[in-house]
């Protein structure tokens, strides 16, 4: 009988030490999801794609959180097609002092985000990366962007599609320049604790300088 006890001491030790060691599994992290406040108080909300364009995203969440956007102006839209910010010039010209390396098909990298209605991209000159600050939202759907640019989020929700209409229904010039300028507010990113490194950042004297540049 002792020995028996024994064995179920040990058999019941056991159990409890190997509950102990049990783990309940991590619950999933949301995705990242940014807000562009604008002047009139309108916002559209985007939800993030660290899976689809890590770098890309890190990029975003980086100078959308050190202020970069804030005060700058939605520079170009093209009605039922898309509008394009995140030009420190305003212009079309501007960046942020360096690159970043594209991350779509054409360029080696693997990009499953369709340029469909709804999705934010980032914008670029005809070398592959080129791609800094600026991208632009679709308000029509051209899958034919499909591995040529950098998608890496999409509209959150209704109220966010219903704001990018009334952008692209402004009235604009020759240059699809907005008559009445619209600027931004401020863009912040809710990451939901979660940390998102410093991109990867190309010198851009380099890749300007290169002769046998990316093209489309």
């Amino acid at each position: 009988m002792k020995r028996w006890s024994c064995l179920l001491m040990i058999l019941a030790l056991a159990l409890v030490l190997a509950g102990c060691g049990a783990r309940e599994p991590e619950e999933a992290v949301p995705n990242p999801v940014a807000t562009i406040t604008l002047t009139d108080g309108s916002q559209m909300r985007i939800e993030l794609r660290p899976d689809i364009a890590p770098n890309t995203v890190n990029n975003f969440i980086k100078l959308a959180n050190d202020g970069f956007y804030d005060g700058q102006q939605i520079f170009r839209v093209v009605s039922n097609v898309l509008i394009q910010m995140g030009d420190p010039n305003n212009d079309g010209t501007g960046d942020p002092g360096y690159y970043i390396k594209g991350e779509f098909d054409a360029n080696g990298f693997k990009n499953g985000l369709s340029h469909m209605r709804g999705t934010v991209s980032m914008a670029r000159k005809s070398d592959y990366d080129t791609g800094g600050s600026q991208f632009f939202i679709m308000e029509g759907s051209y899958p034919e962007y499909d591995g040529n640019y950098a998608a890496f989020g999409t509209l959150a929700d209704a109220a966010s599609l219903e704001t990018l209409d009334q952008i692209g229904s402004r009235p604009v010039d020759g240059s699809y320049v907005p008559l009445d300028r619209i600027r931004i507010q401020r863009i912040r990113v809710e990451t939901f604790e979660a940390e998102y490194p410093d991109p990867e950042t190309l010198k851009k004297d380099e890749i300007d300088n290169r002769k046998d540049g990316k093209k489309k």
